[in-house]
């Protein structure tokens, strides 16, 4: 299988990137937990990241950046929690798609997310990951670019934070 090379420069620095060579192909699988505002798990028992955002945390004891739920770090994460537990409440199916890295740190599997055949769409599949940034449960998580990670829908979600941030959507307004 031939590789194509896509040499992006940007701030003064060259990115490379591996073009349409994911780290798995997009997969269907059954919701069967919501973490928190960012991260699912799924039937396989795998705990899906989902690529590309920061949703707040959730407060909880032993958490010392978040020492209640006022606190900065976890401002709206209960907010976001209860979007994406309504959203994909558990034995919904969901679409999976990938980008280079399928893995973080923490061993958990990093996705893209559509609920496929969304009614508040017409019908289409709503990007998970794109709406909890539009909607302003979540932030652009762009820390590891640099590294060539996380960018296959980089553009869709900046523009998604900026409306978000205009309009003051959710934490946007609540937060900042």
């Amino acid at each position: 299988m031939p590789y194509w090379f896509l040499l992006l420069s940007a701030c003064n620095r060259e990115i490379p990137i591996l073009v349409n060579d994911w780290c798995a192909p997009e997969t269907t699988a059954t919701v069967t937990e919501v973490i928190d505002g960012d991260t699912i798990r799924i039937d396989s028992g795998d705990t899906i990241r989902l690529l590309g955002i920061d949703a707040p945390e959730l407060f909880h004891d032993g958490m010392s950046e978040c020492s209640s739920e006022d606190s900065f770090i976890c401002c709206y994460g209960s907010d976001a929690d209860t979007w994406l537990t309504e959203l994909l409440p558990a034995g919904t199916i969901v679409k999976i798609g990938f980008d280079l890295e399928c893995e973080d740190i923490y061993n958990r599997t990093l996705a893209y997310v559509w609920l496929p055949d969304a009614a508040d769409t017409g019908g289409s599949d709503l990007f998970i990951n794109e709406e909890a940034i539009q909607s302003g449960y979540a932030r652009l998580f762009d820390e590891d670019i640099g590294l060539a990670r996380d960018i296959r829908y980089y553009q869709r979600f900046q523009d998604a934070q900026t409306v978000s941030q205009s309009n003051g959507n959710g934490l946007w307004s609540a937060c900042y």
